[in-house]
């Protein structure tokens, strides 16, 4: 087991992860955790970057103190990167005298992708490795049968540190920790009222109608209709929230709904945390904005993509409802689905999912009013003695 406090602990640590939102998100309490064992070191992130518009890189997610110290990139070979861009960033590596790497990579990496990249780091001088030895490839379909479900990727992440000897939060799910500032929440107040009567602020929904992957979007006429439904019924002021991208989709809905908020794009990631913290409900596909309003503890109703393992991305922790379908087709992978025409989500109706966001806004009112009850039930006996005293 590792120590925080011997004298061998180490005093610079390079956290290597890759990927956007959602993958930032999820790795949220594996960084913790190493901030936990090693309170006094220097953290230094390393991410890939993509020179496109609407990437959203670690800095933009992780609170800008107490977490990480140091914030590294580079740009990787999906993105046209050199053997001289790679020359640069393992002399900048080897400047730095890293004492211990925490490998964070996905559970995709292929074996040889992993060699490749210890070997990399090895030769940056880097001695000590955790989170190598334990990835665990994910289980292949026998038979033709459904995929299983698997362990979700925040989990698995964990249980590798944790092969490795860092300790980390249990039970799970752990708690993925933004550390929101008040300046941030206050941003988000002050954003909602602007755009929300205040008659209606307690009735605000999210939706995520958007994705970079085509192959993740659940059709927008359905999020009209479901939007439409969800107003009749429980009189919602829908706000959409997602990157610049989905600035479009978010208009289109509103026209469609006739009311709403579009922050698409308005409000930077973590303000829009903030924003989601204040919705009693989100309901959206498997993308980036969904892993933010799980991160915050918004109930999350998800149309889930077959295209990966089924738990590996739902929406992490309690309280969420998953609507995914088992296709031939699952497990593909693919970025963009032209051949089956996204099959795996158009087979989920609105109906479907109009009445889960109906039993999770039934449930949230009860609990509001059991909190009420319970508040007033306690206040009794203080407002009985304050009129005997009068």
């Amino acid at each position: 087991m590792l120590k925080s406090h011997t004298n061998d602990s180490p005093r610079r640590i390079l956290v290597f992860r890759i990927g956007e939102l959602g993958d930032t998100l999820i790795s949220l309490p594996c960084l913790w955790a190493v901030r936990r064992a090693f309170p006094n070191a220097r953290l230094a992130l390393l991410g890939n970057v993509n020179p496109g518009a609407g990437h959203v890189d670690a800095r933009q997610v992780l609170p800008l103190k107490g977490l990480i110290d140091e914030w590294l990139s580079y740009k990787s070979a999906d993105y046209r990167s050199s053997i001289a861009d790679l020359g640069r960033l393992l002399a900048r590596l080897r400047r730095s005298r890293f004492d211990m790497l925490i490998y964070l990579t996905p559970r995709t990496r292929k074996p040889s992708e992993v060699r490749r990249d210890l070997l990399f780091f090895r030769l940056a001088g880097i001695k000590t490795i955790i989170g190598g030895r334990s990835i665990q490839p994910l289980p292949t379909r026998l038979n033709g049968e459904s995929l299983p479900g698997v362990e979700h990727e925040a989990d698995h992440l964990l249980a590798r540190l944790a092969a490795d000897g860092i300790e980390t939060a249990k039970p799970r799910p752990a708690k993925i920790d933004l550390a929101l500032t008040p300046e941030e929440h206050e941003a988000a107040r002050s954003w909602l009222h602007s755009q929300v009567r205040y008659s209606k602020i307690s009735n605000v929904i999210a939706f995520g109608p958007g994705s970079k992957w085509q192959s993740k979007v659940w059709p927008g006429d359905r999020f009209a209709s479901l939007g439409r439904r969800l107003i009749e019924e429980f009189d919602i002021y829908p706000v959409v929230f997602g990157g610049g991208e989905d600035k479009r989709i978010g208009d289109r809905l509103l026209a469609a709904w006739g009311r709403g908020a579009n922050a698409a794009g308005a409000l930077a990631v973590r303000p829009a945390a903030a924003a989601l913290a204040r919705c009693a409900l989100y309901v959206g596909n498997d993308t980036g904005t969904t892993h933010l309003a799980a991160a915050i503890g918004t109930p999350c109703v998800v149309t889930m993509s077959a295209q990966d393992w089924p738990g590996r991305w739902e929406p992490y922790g309690y309280g969420h409802t998953v609507l995914r379908r088992s296709v031939p087709c699952e497990g593909c992978m693919l970025s963009s689905c032209l051949k089956e025409k996204l099959r795996c989500l158009t087979e989920i109706p609105v109906e479907e999912v109009f009445q889960a966001c109906r039993a999770t806004l039934l449930r949230q009112r009860a609990r509001s009013d059991q909190t009420m009850r319970n508040t007033a039930a306690t206040a009794s006996p203080s407002v009985v003695a304050s009129s005997q005293a009068g």
